[in-house]
């Protein structure tokens, strides 16, 4: 059976441009007494509303998981469908009235009416939830305080992870590119090192990002083990299109070299090479020197890590890369008008570099890109959309 919160908020959606003129009915079962929503009252009540449905020829009928019934109609008149809903309330109720106060704010209210023209945001909020887009991105981990690692905790694990296989601790993320019709397509998939996984594996309760040099010193031995793993065809597998994080000291090493002697020139056209900001900003000579030579060999450059207000401040035509990567946070709604002017002016007004939106894992985050025109997104809830098909 069809997931129905998700095809809901899809139908929803889909009125989103023009919901002028629409209706909805919101029935709060899942609030009143469990023994009044049986099985029988639920059918009972699907067909009061299929009969409405029928005899206008016009509405949808969603069965929402917490047993809520929702119908989003555009003919039906609001006395009508109140009317309809009154009778579904007889069918679990009888004659008593609702003792709640509905998710929506109704005291005593069964039902919850809407007119979309004026109300389709809060449905729009309620609908999102209910699909898990606004929760999916969210764990429930408390934080546990960690120790520090010293440096001979480092050195130990840099000779550790030549000596095991750590190709289980290699994950990937795909980068999605959204076209004008709010269809997803795998722009490519950005493979990384858990460092949770890291942590776990080889210095449980320490963290290994607590100390930026020793952290730094660690990335650049795992540049290597990844480098040989993706160099590998057969780990590689069906990777045509891939970013790989990558710090520009181990671009100008051996390390690198090796690598792309192995790769054919048409996997090199398909790898993004991710450069974190500071790293660029303290090697920009090395960065400067090293980006045409990348460029000729097929390589793509992607400068990874920007907070909003890096935006704001950095002049892109000094910096030579083909994607810039922004980690969506909560500031956004801090920013002072100019400020968010400055920003938008950049997105908009650039096509390259290209703009990436990362962790998009609230609504907020997905709004936020679409109405900046930012079509290449990343995150949780991106994935939780695309694999229910929800559009964006």
């Amino acid at each position: 059976m069809a997931d129905q919160n998700a095809r809901f908020l899809v139908h929803l959606k889909g009125i989103g441009q023009q919901p002028a003129g629409y209706r909805a009915a919101h029935l709060h079962v899942s609030q009143i007494p469990a023994a009044k929503r049986s099985r029988d009252n639920l059918s009972r009540a699907i067909s009061l509303l299929a009969d409405v449905k029928n005899r206008y020829k016009d509405g949808e009928i969603f069965l929402m998981k917490n047993v809520d019934i929702v119908f989003v109609t555009r003919e039906i008149g609001k006395p009508v469908l109140a009317a309809a809903c009154e009778a579904v309330q007889q069918v679990f109720l009888g004659q008593m009235n609702a003792s709640f106060t509905n998710v929506h704010g109704g005291e005593n209210a069964f039902f919850t009416l809407f007119d979309l023209t004026t109300d389709y945001p809060a449905l729009l909020a309620w609908a999102e939830a209910a699909a898990g887009v606004a929760t999916a991105a969210k764990g429930n981990d408390q934080a546990v305080p960690k120790t520090m690692i010293d440096v001979g905790v480092l050195a130990r694990i840099k000779e550790d992870i030549h000596k095991i296989d750590i190709t289980p601790m290699l994950f990937n993320q795909p980068v999605y590119c959204i076209d004008g019709k709010g269809k997803a397509a795998v722009m490519f998939h950005e493979m990384y090192m858990s460092i949770q996984v890291l942590e776990e594996k080889f210095c449980p309760g320490q963290s290994l990002t607590a100390r930026k040099g020793l952290f730094t010193d660690l990335t650049e031995e795992l540049d290597i083990v990844v480098l040989r793993i993706l160099a590998n065809p057969v780990e590689r597998g069906n990777r045509r299109r891939m970013s790989i994080n990558v710090n520009i000291a181990t671009l100008a090493s051996p390390t690198f070299v090796t690598f792309d002697a192995e790769l054919p020139p048409e996997a090199r056209q398909g790898v993004v090479l991710e450069v974190n900001k500071t790293d660029v900003f303290e090697n920009m000579r090395l960065y400067r020197e090293l980006v045409p030579f990348l460029r000729n060999r097929g390589y793509r450059v992607l400068l990874d890590g920007l907070s909003f207000y890096n935006i704001a401040a950095i002049d892109f035509d000094g910096i030579d890369c083909d994607f810039v990567k922004i980690f969506w946070s909560g500031e956004a709604g801090a920013l002072t008008d100019d400020v968010a002017r400055r920003i938008l002016s950049k997105i908009r007004g650039s096509e390259n570099p290209r703009f990436l939106m990362g962790h998009c894992d609230t609504a907020e985050s997905i709004r936020f890109a679409k109405s900046a025109g930012i079509r290449l997104v990343q995150g949780r809830l991106i994935d939780h959309m695309v694999k229910r098909n929800i559009p964006f």
